[in-house]
C-alpha cells in the first residue's frame, strides 16, 4: 500500500489505500529514466559507492551537488554555513542555492542501487531512525530511507515528511522489474504531478501543471517526453563518447608532456656541463694570459733593472772620476808651483770638460712602467663572448567548437595546426650591443634549446593566459627597467657596518655637521665638517690623518663647506661652499690652497663630482641647474633641468659624458648628457625612496643609496636594470652623503656626527 501524509488533520488520521495498478494508471512515467537493470548490470552498479563520505554510512536522501559529488542531505545540512550557499567538502567549490538543499537533484543512480540491494538482501536496517532496527516494513520514495513501523508512523503524522510517498517492502518485491524502469518522478513544485513534458525554451523537465502557469503553451516550446527522449539520450551518448575520446587525447598529450619534461631535464644537465666546460676554458685562457702578462712584466722588470744598474754604474764611475780629479787638483794646488800647475792645465781642462758634459736625466727610465686594465670592458667582454641561451620553443592552445554530422554540437579543445606542441620558434637572443642585465642567464656557448613545450601561451578567445615558468623566464621579468617590485616585497640582502668613527665636537676626529664625504685613490676618507669650517682626512679604518681650513673668506680659509670631491689623477680636493659664498675651492692632496672660483655664477651648489677628464660637475638645488667647470674655473657647459628635477642632492658621471643625479623628492636617479638632454630614469618610488646619493662601482654599476626605513643600497646597470639590493641591519638618523671606496665599501655620513663604513661584494646578481 501507499502511505502518504495529507495536508490537513483528517488526512493525517486516515490512511489512503491505493493499489499498485491504480498507481500506475494515475501517474504517467518519466521518459528519461534509466533502462532496465539486468542481473549483470546490477553487479556492475554495485561498484558505485553507497556510503556517504561525510558520515561514512549508507546514503540518506542522496543529494548531488553541481560539482557531481554526492552527500546525504542531513550531512549537508550540518556543514552548511549560510542558508543560500553550500561549499562542497571535497572540491571546496561554493554554490548558490535558489531553493535550499531540497532543491538539489537527487542522485537517482545511488537511490536505485540502494533499492536494488534492498530487494536482494534478506535483511535491511532502518535508515530513518537512530535505532537501526532490522524490522524494515516500508521504503520512502522521496527521502530514499528504509523505514521501520515507527518511521512509517512518523511519515504519516509529522509535517516535515508532508508529501512523502511510502511503499511497503511487499510492493517493492512485487514491482522488482519496474524498480529502475519507467520510474515516476514527481515535480518539485507540484508534488502530485509527474514530470511528463520538456520545455525547450527553458531547457527543463516540467509537469502538466507547469505548462499552465510557469511554462504556458504558445509562449514556450513544449514537447512530451516520450516523443523526444531518444534525442536527449542520443545527445548524452554522443557527449559521453566525445568526452572519452577527449580523455584519450589528453592522456596521449600528457605522455608527450612527460616525455618533454624528461627531455628538458636531459638538456638542462647537458647545458650545465657545457657551461662548466666554457667556464673552465675561460679560466684556463685567463690563467695563460696572466702568465703571459707576468712573464712580460718580468722581462720588462729585468730589462729595466739591468738598464738602471748600468746607468747607476756609470754615475758611480763618473762620481769616482770626479773625486779623483778634484783630489789630484787640490793636492797639486797645495804642493806645486805655478809653472808646475800650468803644465797640467790642458789635461785637467779636458777632464773637467768630460765631467761637465755628462748630464743624465735621472728617473725617466723607471717612470713609464704601468699596467693598464679596464674592469668594465672586461666585464662586458665576458658577458658578450661567454655565450648566451637561445630558447626556440613555444606552445599554443586554442578552443573551438566542433559541429558533428549528426547535428549534435560539442566543445573540443584543439591546437593550432592540430598539434599541441607546435613550436613557435621564438628566439630569445642576447644582444651584445644592449646593456646587460646580470640576472639574464646568458652563460653558454652558442646554446640552443630544442623545440619543446613552453609555459608561454597565447591568449585566444577562450584560452587562459598561463604565466611563464619562473625558472626559465626570469629574464623577461627583470629586463624591463620600468617595472620594479615594491620595496616591501623586495628581498634585500642584509649588510652591517664594519667600522664607524666620529663624535660631536670641535677637536680632531669630531664633527658638528659632516655634510659631505669623498674618497681618494689611496682610500683616504675626506669629510666636509661644515659648521667647523674645515676638511678632515681619515684613513680607510677611520684613523685621523690631518685637517685643513679655518673660518674665513681669505685664501686657505673655508666658510660652511658642504660637499667634497676628488680629482682621481692628482688627488686634488674640490670643496663647494654654501651660503653666503656659493663658490668652489681647490686644495691639493696635502691641504694646500690652489684656487677658488664660481662665486659669481653659483647660487645653491648641492652635489659635486669630478669626471675622468678632470671636469668639475656641480648640480644646484632650488634653481635646478648643472654647471661643468674645468680645473681652472672656466665654464664648459651649463644647463637648467627644472622640468626633470625636484630636489637633487647627489651627482656622478661616467666615461661616456653621462651625468647621474639623485633626486630626493622624485625617488629616483635622472640621467643627462653634457648638453643637458634628459636621457632616462633609474629606480622609482617603491624601490629607491628618498635617495641621498649616487655612486658608480668599479664594475660600472650605479649604486643608489637611501635611508628610507633602513639604510639601503640598490644597484642598477647604467641603463637602469635592477641588479641587486641591500639593506642595513641597523637604522640610522638622517644621512647626509655617501661615497664609494675602491675595496667595495660605502662610506655613510650621518647626522649623529659619525661616519659608517659598509662593505658589500660588487658582484652582479646579489640580493634578489
Amino acid at each position: 500500500m501507499l502511505i502518504r501524509n495529507g495536508a490537513n488533520d483528517s488526512s493525517r488520521n486516515t490512511s489512503l489505500s491505493i493499489t499498485q495498478s491504480e498507481l500506475k494508471m494515475a501517474t504517467p512515467t518519466i521518459s528519461l529514466s534509466l533502462p532496465t537493470t539486468s542481473t549483470s548490470d546490477l553487479s556492475q552498479d554495485k561498484i558505485l559507492s553507497t556510503k556517504c563520505s561525510i558520515c561514512q554510512d549508507t546514503y540518506t536522501i542522496p543529494k548531488l551537488l553541481p560539482c557531481f559529488h554526492t552527500f546525504c542531505q542531513p550531512c549537508l545540512e550540518k556543514i552548511q554555513e549560510s542558508p543560500g550557499k553550500i561549499k562542497c567538502p571535497k572540491c571546496q567549490e561554493e554554490f548558490v542555492l535558489t531553493d535550499g538543499l531540497t532543491g538539489l537533484l537527487s542522485n537517482y543512480a545511488v537511490s536505485n542501487i540502494l533499492e536494488a540491494n534492498a530487494m536482494e538482501e534478506a535483511t535491511q536496517s532502518c535508515t530513518g531512525c537512530k535505532t537501526k532496527e532490522n524490522n524494515v516494513v516500508a521504503r520512502c520514495v522521496d527521502c530514499a530511507n528504509f523505514l521501520c513501523s515507527n518511521c512509517v508512523m512518523a511519515h504519516q503524522f509529522m509535517h516535515c515528511f508532508e508529501g512523502h510517498r511510502v511503499l511497503t517492502m511487499g510492493e517493492f518485491q512485487n514491482n522488482k522489474d519496474d524498480i529502475n524502469h519507467k520510474k515516476p518522478i514527481f515535480c518539485s513544485h507540484h508534488k502530485l504531478k509527474t514530470l511528463d513534458f520538456f520545455c525547450w525554451t527553458c531547457n527543463v523537465v516540467i509537469c502538466s501543471d507547469c505548462t499552465i502557469v510557469e511554462h504556458p503553451q504558445g509562449m514556450h516550446n513544449i514537447d512530451h517526453l516520450e516523443d523526444i527522449e531518444y534525442k536527449h539520450i542520443e545527445h548524452m551518448n554522443c557527449l559521453i563518447e566525445d568526452s572519452k575520446g577527449k580523455q584519450t587525447d589528453l592522456q596521449n598529450r600528457l605522455k608527450t608532456i612527460e616525455q618533454s619534461t624528461s627531455s628538458v631535464q636531459v638538456q638542462y644537465e647537458k647545458l650545465q656541463n657545457k657551461i662548466k666546460d666554457t667556464h673552465q676554458f675561460y679560466y684556463v685562457a685567463v690563467e695563460e694570459r696572466k702568465k703571459e702578462i707576468l712573464k712580460e712584466l718580468d722581462d720588462i722588470f729585468n730589462s729595466k733593472m739591468v738598464s738602471l744598474s748600468m746607468f747607476g754604474q756609470k754615475l758611480r764611475d763618473n762620481v769616482n772620476k770626479t773625486l779623483e780629479v778634484c783630489d789630484f787638483m787640490e793636492k797639486l794646488l797645495k804642493f806645486s808651483s805655478s809653472t808646475e800647475i800650468l803644465l797640467f792645465k790642458h789635461l785637467l781642462t779636458s777632464q773637467f770638460q768630460k765631467i761637465f758634459e755628462f748630464n743624465p736625466v735621472v728617473g725617466l727610465e723607471a717612470s713609464e712602467l704601468e699596467f693598464v686594465s679596464n674592469y668594465q670592458a672586461i666585464q662586458i667582454g665576458v658577458r658578450n663572448t661567454f655565450g648566451y641561451l637561445q630558447n626556440n620553443s613555444g606552445m599554443q592552445v586554442r578552443s573551438q567548437s566542433v559541429t558533428r554530422s549528426n547535428g549534435v554540437i560539442g566543445s573540443e579543445r584543439s591546437c593550432q595546426n592540430g598539434d599541441l606542441l607546435e613550436p613557435n620558434m621564438m628566439t630569445k637572443r642576447f644582444n651584445p650591443a644592449d646593456s646587460f642585465n646580470p640576472f639574464v642567464p646568458s652563460l653558454g656557448h652558442c646554446v640552443k634549446w630544442s623545440s619543446i613545450s613552453s609555459d608561454i601561451f597565447q591568449n585566444g578567445a577562450d584560452s587562459p593566459s598561463i604565466p611563464s615558468d619562473p625558472v626559465f623566464d626570469l629574464p623577461s621579468k627583470l629586463v624591463n627597467s620600468n617595472t620594479f617590485p615594491l620595496k616591501s616585497q623586495m628581498k634585500r640582502q642584509k649588510m652591517i657596518y664594519h667600522c664607524k668613527f666620529g663624535e660631536f665636537g670641535v677637536m680632531e676626529g669630531q664633527f658638528t655637521e659632516p655634510s659631505g664625504v669623498a674618497v681618494n685613490a689611496q682610500s683616504d676618507i675626506i669629510v666636509a665638517d661644515t659648521n667647523n669650517h674645515r676638511i678632515q682626512i681619515f684613513d680607510k679604518e677611520g684613523r685621523f690623518k690631518f685637517q685643513f681650513g679655518e673660518c674665513g673668506k681669505r685664501d686657505g680659509q673655508l666658510l660652511y663647506p658642504n660637499r667634497v670631491a676628488v680629482v682621481k689623477v692628482s688627488g686634488d680636493i674640490i670643496v663647494t661652499e654654501r651660503s653666503p659664498t656659493h663658490q668652489i675651492q681647490i686644495y691639493n692632496q696635502y691641504g694646500q690652497f690652489v684656487r677658488k672660483f664660481g662665486a659669481n655664477v653659483l647660487q645653491h651648489p648641492r652635489g659635486v663630482t669630478v669626471d675622468n677628464k678632470g671636469c668639475i660637475i656641480v648640480v644646484e638645488c632650488k634653481v635646478m641647474r648643472v654647471l661643468i667647470f674645468d680645473l681652472l674655473g672656466n665654464i664648459h657647459h651649463k644647463f637648467g633641468c627644472s622640468k626633470h628635477l625636484e630636489f637633487p642632492n647627489g651627482v656622478v658621471a661616467n666615461d661616456n659624458q653621462e651625468i647621474f643625479i639623485s633626486d630626493n623628492r622624485a625617488h629616483c636617479v635622472k640621467v643627462f648628457n653634457y648638453e643637458g638632454t634628459f636621457l632616462w630614469q633609474i629606480g622609482g618610488e617603491g624601490i629607491t625612496n628618498y635617495p641621498i646619493g649616487v655612486c658608480i662601482s668599479s664594475l660600472g654599476e650605479i649604486l643608489v643609496a637611501d635611508n628610507h626605513n633602513n639604510f639601503n643600497i640598490t644597484i642598477f646597470t647604467q641603463d637602469g636594470q635592477l641588479v641587486s639590493a641591500l639593506e642595513s641591519k641597523v637604522k640610522h638618523a638622517q644621512c647626509f652623503d655617501v661615497a664609494r671606496v675602491e675595496d667595495g665599501s660605502v662610506v655613510l655620513a650621518s647626522k649623529d656626527y659619525r661616519l659608517y663604513i659598509y662593505k658589500f661584494l660588487e658582484t652582479p646578481g646579489i640580493g634578489l
